[in-house]
């Protein structure tokens, strides 16, 4: 299986293991790692999905080394044994976490001494408010932008199962919720509305520095802008430029991952 882990330098800088020169003794500690498994298509370099980019981007966030594990719908094996169907889902050491929530709060009790992802009660329910917002407002516009372009970056063995359990669930052909570059930006613009009241007066949704709450937005609209052959969002807007804000944090790791425009390195 293809993994592909991320350290971070004495800089603070985030490299990728696979290129980097390494120890013997660096190589076995890639075993104490937390493995972190990543919902990727036909290209094992291109994670594309919502939840696990919030947990990517939280990982980054504590400063934790990690290795991205390649998991596909058509192989769920690599993860039986956490009792989990979907990712994302961590393993630290002998402890399996699944589903971004329970991931991100668990992250935060382990590694009390890293950056906060989630501050307190009132964290919890800021959160969890963004959370819901993204529900019931992002989501649904970014269905039409995305949806039907996962359908086509999956291998092949995925796309039988991913069609049929999307179809059934929407009602629809997933042809038929595709929506036209324009009105896919439009609709993404309008839902964005309030973010962009927010983002306007602060750079973070966490105020001088990115929260959680910053990043359950963040992978949903990351998620649009991996799989569409178009750029998704507007880069002027206050959220567009939060997102550049985000993309390029941790040494640019969420910009430098590929998109289906660039094609995977």
């Amino acid at each position: 299986m293809h993994r592909v882990a991320f350290v971070r330098s004495d800089h603070g800088e985030w490299n990728c293991l696979e290129c980097m020169e390494v120890s013997v003794h660096a190589r076995r500690e890639l075993d104490m790692t937390i493995q972190f498994y990543d919902l990727v298509g036909d290209d094992a370099n291109m994670p594309f999905s919502p939840f696990c980019w919030r947990i990517r981007m939280s990982l980054l966030h504590k400063g934790l080394t990690f290795t991205a594990v390649p998991w596909r719908f058509s192989d769920k094996s690599a993860t039986a044994a956490s009792g989990h169907s979907r990712v994302p889902v961590i393993k630290d050491g002998d402890q399996w976490v699944g589903d971004s929530w329970e991931i991100a709060k668990y992250l935060d009790a382990q590694y009390p001494d890293r950056p906060t992802l989630i501050n307190g009660v009132e964290g919890q329910a800021y959160a969890q408010l963004v959370q819901a917002l993204c529900q019931s407002l992002v989501f649904p516009a970014a269905l039409p932008v995305a949806l039907y372009q996962v359908y086509g970056i999956l291998d092949e063995a995925s796309q039988d199962y991913f069609r049929k359990s999307r179809e059934a669930w929407l009602g629809k052909k997933l042809e038929d919720i595709n929506a036209e570059p324009e009105t896919g930006k439009a609709n993404l613009a309008q839902a964005l509305v309030p973010f962009n009241t927010m983002l306007d007066a602060h750079d973070f949704m966490g105020g001088d520095q990115p929260t959680y709450a910053d990043y359950a937005l963040f992978g949903v609209l990351k998620w649009g802008d991996v799989v569409s052959p178009y750029r998704p969002i507007d880069d002027a807007s206050a959220v567009g430029q939060w997102f550049v804000r985000l993309e390029n944090l941790y040494g640019g790791h969420a910009v430098n991952l590929p998109t289906v425009r660039q094609g995977s390195s």
